[in-house]
């Protein structure tokens, strides 16, 4: 058999393992570590250079990112590529519908990994965030203690590169609701409007699984290119 052939092979091996391995949240490799569903540590708030789009730090234990609010009105409405391309709410938000299924066949309990949050109150625009995984899911709860009767948020996830509008809700106090993505890059963001609500958290959470392989990509790419050169 040729040097390359047995790389190959070896690397095919290499590559389904690391990802098996991964996906599982075994310990086996160093520089991974193991990958758990359900994890609440301490919160992170990362730093960054003005105008600079904060990446999501992918780690073995992950961490909760706060992604921040955006109270710089002049970098939303810059015009050109600069500025926030969607400013302002559709005039029709019942298309969206309402909350998503829970299907515990992917979301099953001890698979789930909340990596980010973006809480209020506060009407206005978040700092445009990364999201590295291709399946994710919003879980959006509201609390108020005034007017629950008239309290009310809506909101929206907007795709800061292409200017679509990926998802949202209209939701009254008492609803818990869920919106599966099935999108990444570099740059999304928030639009939220609230009324008489004390406080609003949506919760992003993705599987095990995705952690794991976002996680191991860079190791991937690596294996791939040796590979692809020997």
């Amino acid at each position: 058999m040729k040097r390359a052939d047995i790389l190959t092979f070896a690397g095919a091996l290499i590559i389904v393992t690391i990802i098996a391995i991964a996906s599982q949240g075994f310990v086996s490799i160093p520089g991974i570590g193991s990958i758990h569903g359900s994890v609440h540590p301490a919160s992170s708030s990362y730093e960054y250079a003005a105008g600079e789009i904060p990446t999501y730090t992918l780690q073995a234990e992950p961490q909760i990112w706060n992604i921040p609010k955006n109270t710089d009105l002049t970098s939303i409405y810059m015009s050109g590529e600069g500025g926030y391309p969607v400013t302002d709410f559709p005039a029709d938000m019942t298309p969206f519908g309402a909350s998503d299924p829970d299907y515990p066949e992917i979301w099953a309990p001890g698979e789930i990994v909340l990596f980010a949050a973006y809480t209020g109150p506060g009407n206005g625009f978040s700092d445009m965030f990364q999201i590295p995984f291709s399946f994710w899911r919003i879980n959006t709860t509201i609390t108020t203690t005034s007017k629950p009767e008239s309290a009310r948020l809506t909101w929206v996830l907007v795709d800061g590169e292409t200017g679509l509008i990926v998802t949202g809700n209209q939701m009254r106090y008492g609803e818990h609701i869920q919106k599966t993505v099935q999108a990444s890059g570099e740059k999304f963001y928030f639009i939220v409007s609230e009324q008489d609500v004390n406080k609003y958290s949506f919760s992003l959470e993705t599987t095990k699984a995705q952690y794991g392989n976002a996680l191991i990509q860079p190791a991937v790419r690596r294996i791939t290119g040796f590979l692809n050169a020997a």
